[in-house]
């Protein structure tokens, strides 16, 4: 669940402490969208874009005791936050983490089973994205499977608060032709049409589903804290990216999750987000 655009540092959204957060707070929804790809016991997978390792767990028990599980991520912080997790908490398979980039996989043709990659795309630009996954094909057998998993920032809702919030912010970004800010929107808004996607890079059988993450008072603490940092973010994203001063002022509104008339301290909020998965098959010839 990392950026693996290539070296930079890493941000806030990269780190493992977010990552994890982000897990937790959506944990049933990320856990069906991953039960749902058909990982079998004794599989050999590949989590491209680990993060910290919260899906980890759940990809052990998936492939069992006869399986193994390479995990491999772009920033050394959170490959040392995978060793430092497996050696306080055994899994029933063995696991390999790794630093590596997707666009250039460090392991041989045919190496897996199957290829887990979630909430990493929206980080690639459309180059980058046909590279990795032309490298999940190479690196997974015939009739193996790739799984892309990510955001569509189209279906993000916050109320009650402007319902073009997100819409603004996104606009402003994708005037800003060639930096970071344009290539990631247009990463994070292109969620729905993974499908395609992988049908170009030569999967077959590809499937995709749209699952809604939708949250309502009581707000469990771990949602709460989602939503503030995560608001608080893209507030600041606001500020540096010449909105006009009507949707500033949108933004500013929810900048700060402590105000009394902040929508995550009201009873009648809603919270929303999107997350798409797409699965394919390797060409068995």
């Amino acid at each position: 669940m990392a950026a693996q655009q290539g070296p930079r540092d890493a941000t806030a959204l990269d780190a493992a402490d977010w990552l994890d957060v982000h897990f937790a707070a959506c944990q049933p929804e990320y856990e069906a969208l991953l039960r749902a790809v058909g990982i079998q016991s004794g599989w050999r997978v590949l989590d491209a874009g680990c993060g910290g390792g919260s899906h980890l767990p759940l990809l052990a028990q998936l492939v069992g005791p006869t399986g193994q599980i390479a995990a491999l991520d772009l920033a050394p912080d959170n490959v040392a936050t995978v060793q430092s997790r497996l050696a306080e908490q055994a899994l029933p398979c063995p696991i390999a983490p790794r630093q590596g980039t997707l666009t250039a996989l460090p392991y041989p043709d045919a190496a897996f089973d199957a290829v887990w990659c979630a909430n990493v795309a929206q980080h690639l630009d459309d180059r980058a994205l046909a590279t990795a996954l032309a490298e999940f094909r190479r690196v997974v057998r015939p009739g193996g499977l790739v799984a892309v998993k990510d955001v569509d920032m189209s279906l993000w809702r916050l109320a009650p608060a402007d319902p073009l919030l997100i819409a603004a912010l996104s606009r402003a970004s994708l005037q800003l032709s060639g930096s970071d800010a344009e290539r990631e929107t247009r990463g994070s808004l292109r969620g729905r049409t993974l499908r395609g996607w992988l049908e170009r890079a030569g999967l077959e059988a590809v499937w995709q589903r749209t699952t809604l993450i939708e949250r309502w008072q009581p707000l469990r603490p771990i949602e709460r804290r989602l939503w503030a940092d995560w608001l608080a973010h893209l507030a600041a994203l606001a500020e540096a990216r010449g909105l006009e001063s009507a949707e500033l002022a949108a933004w500013r509104a929810v900048a700060d999750a402590d105000a009394p008339e902040h929508p995550l301290n009201r009873p009648d909020c809603y919270l929303c987000e999107g997350q798409v998965l797409a699965v394919g098959r390797v060409p068995r010839a």
